[in-house]
């Protein structure tokens, strides 16, 4: 019986027109487009990638904001994690920094003259006993040092490169014992003389000396 009656009344009613398809579109684009149903992501596009940006920090700042009043416990927790890993990030850039200054230091302090060619580690040997002689011995064991090195690469042992530090020269002489053992005492000389300021004793450079030239000589091979 109802559904007789209804359909009854829909065969009775007159019938209405409805819009085409290209009035519809443009009624919806119109609402779409209205302040209304704004989600913020057309301005994002619309917008610069700094503005962009910049409100995510902002959101970021009132999400921990509302997050210290509801949790004061875990909004403190967070922070101190996040300081955490920017202060060491810092530091490691710090540590970074030091040792390409004391590597630049290192490798730049030799003072001009002849300058003895990559390949040839005996005349800076010679340049050293001259410098200790004159009473310059931490020059001195700035060139034993480079000498050292020099001898090392032309035998093979290491790679030379100007940008290296000591402990990359360690990690190379691992499968050499011997001759990282007499590096290190070198090194024991070199370091605290060059980076770490301290006077330079006479006995010093004579070790420095006999170290380079075994070093140089392959005499612990």
């Amino acid at each position: 019986m109802t559904t007789a009656l209804a359909a009854a009344v829909f065969f009775l009613l007159p019938p209405q027109d409805l819009p085409d398809g290209k009035v519809v579109r443009e009624r919806l684009e119109r609402i779409l487009a209205s302040a209304d149903y704004d989600t913020g992501e057309s301005n994002a596009k619309r917008g610069s990638l700094l503005d962009w940006f910049l409100r995510k920090v902002r959101e970021l700042f009132d999400s921990l904001k509302s997050l210290g009043e509801l949790s004061p416990a875990v909004f403190w927790t967070v922070l101190s994690v996040c300081l955490a890993l920017l202060a060491a990030i810092l530091l490691h850039g710090g540590v970074v920094l030091g040792r390409a200054l004391r590597a630049s230091r290192a490798g730049g302090a030799l003072p001009a003259g002849p300058a003895a060619g990559p390949g040839d580690p005996r005349e800076l040997l010679e340049r050293a006993r001259r410098a200790a002689r004159e009473g310059r011995r931490e020059e001195a064991l700035r060139l034993v040092h480079r000498a050292a090195l020099l001898g090392l690469d032309r035998r093979g042992v290491l790679r030379f490169q100007e940008s290296l530090t000591n402990g990359d020269y360690r990690r190379q002489l691992r499968a050499r014992p011997k001759e990282g053992e007499t590096f290190d005492a070198l090194v024991r000389l070199h370091e605290p003389a060059c980076f770490g300021k301290l006077p330079v004793a006479e006995r010093d450079v004579e070790d420095g000396l006999r170290l380079a030239a075994t070093l140089l000589e392959g005499g612990v091979a």
